[in-house]
């Protein structure tokens, strides 16, 4: 590939097409003379003579080429305006082409324009690391496909096979070179052929072979009598020096080593002067020492350097190679290459001693060159390999240090300078393309390049302090510096710079006015940071804050008597306020109270508000109190604030009320809470005062006097948003004085209030409770009414306000109503049997025996008269009715209602019977029809009497188990007369026992 100098270069680039003019008579020339320069050209005179095609030449494949990219990159004259691009010479050729008629030349110039398209292709690749090969490829191509058999072929293949290596393509390229050496034994390029071939099979991995191949370049190079035989012992250098990579590839690593030492032997033989080696080995020797670097790595390292230099014997080359060949460089005005050879030595040998001599040696020589671009760019990069903070100032010695020293003292302020200055121009043309644009005016933040300027004046100005913190310009460049990081608004680094310069570098016997200018410049930095914090976690913007107010502290404790103190001091003092660390405000705020010499009111005022509120949160409210005082008589009678603070000292009376409250002194915290409307008497706290003083007299059982309170506070402050709690320590007050009635106005009041369908039926069922405790009927009836219409579950509840209501009716003799509270009870029980208790259940049977024993007294009503069979049905109709009201209190299954349902159900059989026998005879009826009208009589009763004797035995077998009431007694009575010989015998015991004895 063909190199070109990184200054060179970049004039090229900038110079554009300023000498696309010149460059047409030199294309001209090139054509007048058969286009022989285009080609081969002649060698550097400084330079040993070689034949091209040798491993010399490997970096020119033709003289012509680089004749051209003389002209791109200005070496026609050492004037950078005098230098054209690539693109410029190439156009120049199309331009041309056109006006040949020669064939010959037409093949030559797109032979040239071939060659200098795979240039381009190459530069962009270096530059970009694009791949724009196809051009070149293309005409290296369509060339060798037009003109196969044409001389100079052998050119193109080698070309080609460049081509496809920047590529990549590995393959073809070796199928373009496996071409050039079959086709062309004789050709000039053969040895470099076969060499790149074996340098492909190295590459592809292939070691053995490559070692072979490698061989085979150094037999030919060196056979005698060979066309290829060169005097010049290149050829097995650079054969050795591969086969010794080959070698270490497949792992032999010391036969390696003894191959690199052969190299060197033939570039520096032992009866050739060390200290002059050939300049034309000098790529190949630093290569050279790099492999044998490598070599050693995979051995021993130096013990194998050691071990090999006394198994070969001791060469005189091995200190004195950098020295010497870098010296005979700049003799020769290979600038370019001298500055390398010393970076090969830096990189080598980076802890040597000599390093930053020889970096300042590269400078030296950029300054000869007179590259003075490249210069800036050495400079930034000594400081950062040999400054304070590069790897290799802790470990030089002292004499190095101190020429470090010297070197930095000049070096950084020069740099810091230079980039603050471009920062400024840069500044200037940002403004004026934003002007000439007519963009946006935003010219706080700068753009890329202003800021990359005023970084690297930053990081000067800081390395200096760091180098030299006691010299007496330190302190200016750290304000250089902190103006620096203002410019580029990174506050941190600003603040920390002002800092220093604040409070690191007092005057002697003096306050320095620049200190103070400093100090209040980082407040100033650090205001306008905070700007920035706004996506910051809350840990993180805590600690910010907490750093930024000991920055305030630190100005105002420093510099007290300057002007700017106490606004900066007042600042300090809201920050504190705000993070509620009050214990630290009150004693600020006395401090800015009595500052000396006086601050301003308004500071003052605000710093008695915040002593007041921080007080306040203390539960220091009489100190608050008196705070919120001292700030009224500071303020302006129009001050809109006036009312806040005079509500402020309301709370502060307020809150004493609450403490002695809390302390059991009920009387005096009843009579702070009333002072409460005489501080402030347009306060709100005023009805919460009140309110708060009823409370407590509720819980002193004050009542008559919380009744008071109360009912006036409600009065007072209807529309106040404790209001709805009044009708609940009312009714509490009036339950506990026995007013009943009152106390239930009070829950129907809640009961309008409640805001769930449970609290409005609670407060419904005390309410209703509380009046059948006052004896309010009619209260009681409606508020258990709406609760039993309202409420139908808990179903328990339910219950007993059913029962209450039949019971309150059935007081007023209204049946019906009463009648329809005791249906609602079975209905209740009826429609889910499984989720009644015992309290439902029996009250539940309690409405059905109701019902049941009317229903029994309407059958006893009924008498059995003439015509027999007419009230026989009405009868027997009142009798099915009855016994089905009683089989349905029965059926709740409560065995008190269950005994007197058997007992009543054989009652009514019975009756019937009774009556059947009682009921009136037919007038008229002879004594034999009589006889037998009884006799059917009779026959009708006896199965109702035997239903009775059933239904009584059932019941009385209850009492095994052990139930006997009253009505299982009564059925034993019952039997006694039905059955009298089963149940109406005599006990007989007493023998029995004696028998026993």
């Amino acid at each position: 590939m063909i190199k070109m100098p990184l200054e060179t270069l970049q004039q090229a680039r900038r110079s554009g097409f300023c000498l696309a003019k010149s460059l047409m008579p030199v294309l001209y020339a090139m054509l007048a003379t058969g286009c022989q320069a285009l080609w081969w050209g002649q060698g550097d005179d400084e330079m040993p003579a070689v034949r091209p095609g040798t491993l010399a030449s490997l970096g020119t494949a033709s003289a012509a080429r680089e004749a051209d990219l003389a002209v791109v990159e200005g070496k026609l004259d050492e004037n950078p305006q005098d230098a054209v691009s690539l693109e410029s010479v190439m156009r120049s050729y199309r331009d041309l082409l056109p006006l040949v008629d020669d064939p010959v030349k037409q093949v030559t110039i797109r032979h040239r324009l071939a060659d200098l398209e795979f240039a381009r292709a190459e530069r962009i690749m270096t530059d970009t690391a694009q791949d724009d090969l196809s051009g070149a490829i293309a005409a290296y191509t369509n060339l060798l496909a037009e003109y196969p058999e044409r001389e100079g072929n052998d050119q193109i293949y080698y070309q080609l096979s460049r081509a496809w290596e920047l590529r990549g393509m590995t393959g073809e390229q070796l199928v373009a070179l496996d071409t050039l050496v079959t086709r062309y034994p004789d050709s000039d390029y053969w040895v470099e052929a076969q060499f790149r071939r074996a340098d492909i099979l190295f590459i592809n991995g292939r070691y053995a072979e490559a070692e072979q191949a490698f061989d085979e370049v150094a037999l030919a190079g060196g056979e005698p009598g060979s066309s290829k035989e060169s005097t010049d012992p290149t050829f097995l250098m650079n054969a050795y020096y591969m086969k010794g990579w080959s070698q270490f590839k497949q792992g032999n690593y010391q036969q390696a080593l003894f191959s690199y030492v052969e190299v060197l032997d033939l570039i520096m033989p032992d009866a050739q002067d060390a200290e002059a080696p050939d300049q034309r080995y000098q790529t190949l020797t630093e290569d050279l020492f790099r492999v044998v670097g490598l070599s050693l790595s995979y051995l021993d390292g130096a013990e194998t350097l050691q071990a090999l230099f006394r198994q070969t014997g001791s060469r005189p080359y091995e200190v004195l190679v950098y020295d010497r060949y870098s010296k005979l460089l700049i003799e020769r005005e290979r600038y370019s290459d001298a500055v390398d050879v010393f970076e090969a030595y830096i990189d080598e040998h980076p802890e040597s001693r000599w390093a930053p001599r020889y970096f300042m040696r590269i400078i030296d020589t950029l300054d000869l060159a007179g590259f003075d671009k490249a210069i800036p760019d050495r400079k930034a990069e000594f400081i950062k390999r040999y400054g304070i903070y590069g790897d290799y100032w802790p470990q030089t010695d002292p004499e190095t240090l101190v020429y470090i020293e010297d070197q930095l003292e000049i070096l950084l302020p020069e740099l810091a300078d230079r980039h603050y200055l471009l920062a400024g121009e840069a500044r200037k043309e940002q403004l004026t393309r934003q002007n000439r644009n007519r963009q946006p005016d935003d010219t706080s933040k700068p753009g890329p390049g202003v800021a990359e300027h005023y970084r690297q004046a930053a990081s000067y100005y800081a390395e200096f302090a760091a180098t030299f913190p006691d010299h007496p310009r330190t302190p200016e460049r750290l304000f250089l510096l902190a103006e620096t990081y203002i410019e580029l608004q990174e506050w941190p680094d600003a603040i920390q710079a002002f800092e220093r310069v604040a409070y690191d570098y007092p005057a002697a016997g003096k306050v320095s006015e620049r200190a103070a200018e400093a100090g209040y410049a980082s407040v100033l930095a650090f205001r306008e940071y905070s700007q920035t914090w706004l996506n910051e976690t809350s840990a993180d913007l805590f600690a910010l804050q907490e750093i930024q107010q000991l920055n305030r502290l630190r100005f105002v404790n420093a510099f007290p008597q300057d002007s700017r103190a106490p606004g900066v001091y007042y600042i300090a003092l809201q920050r504190e306020f705000d993070q509620q660390n009050l214990e630290e405000v009150i004693p600020m705020a006395a401090r800015l109270a009595t500052w000396q010499p006086a601050a301003d009111p308004a500071l003052v005022t605000e710093a008695l508000l915040m002593a007041g509120h921080s007080q306040f949160e203390l539960a220091r409210y009489s100190e608050a109190e008196q705070s919120y005082r001292d700030a009224l008589a500071m303020m302006p009678v129009d001050d809109e604030r006036r009312p806040g603070i005079q509500e402020n000292m309301a709370a502060s009376v307020f809150r004493q009320a609450e403490q002695l409250a809390e302390a059991g002194n009920i009387d005096a915290a009843v009579s702070e809470y009333l002072r409460v409307g005489a501080v402030a008497p347009a306060s709100v706290l005023n009805a919460n005062a009140q309110y708060d003083a009823a409370s407590l007299l509720v819980s002193a059982a004050k009542w008559d006097e919380a009744i008071g309170v109360l009912t006036g506070f409600r009065s007072r402050f209807p529309e106040h948003e404790l209001v709805d709690t009044v009708p609940a320590k009312l009714a509490f007050a009036y339950r506990e004085t026995g007013q009943w009635e009152k106390a239930g106005d009070e829950l129907n009041i809640m009961v309008a209030m409640a805001t769930t369908p449970e609290e409005r039926r609670e407060n419904l069922q005390i309410a209703a409770e509380l009046y059948d405790q006052a004896g309010n009927d009619d209260k009681a009836i409606d508020t258990w009414r709406q609760y039993a219409n309202s409420h139908p579950e808990p179903a328990p509840v339910y219950m007993e306000a059913a029962n209450r209501l039949a019971e309150l009716y059935e007081s007023r003799g209204d049946i019906e109503r009463r009648n329809f509270w005791l249906s609602r009870q079975m209905e209740k029980v009826d429609q889910n049997p499984e989720a009644a208790d015992d309290r439902m259940r029996y009250l539940a049977a309690s409405a059905s025996a109701i019902f049941a024993r009317e229903a029994l007294a309407y059958y006893d009503s009924i008498r059995l008269t003439l015509p027999l069979n007419e009230s026989m049905v009405a009868k027997t109709n009142a009798l099915e009715e009855a016994v089905q009201a009683y089989q349905t209190t029965a059926g709740y299954g409560l065995s008190s209602f269950s005994t007197e349902a058997g007992y009543q159900i054989a009652h009514i059989y019975s009756r019937l019977g009774a009556d059947l026998m009682d009921s009136e005879r037919p007038d008229g009826l002879s004594e034999l029809e009589l006889s037998q009208y009884e006799l059917l009589l009779e026959e009708q009763a006896y199965p109702f009497e035997d239903s009775a004797i059933d239904i009584h035995e059932q019941n009385i077998r209850r009492a095994r188990e052990g139930i006997f009431d009253e009505w299982v007694r009564r059925s034993y009575e019952s039997l006694r007369g039905l059955l009298p010989g089963r149940y109406n015998k005599p006990e007989v015991t007493a023998g029995a026992v004696h028998d026993l004895g």
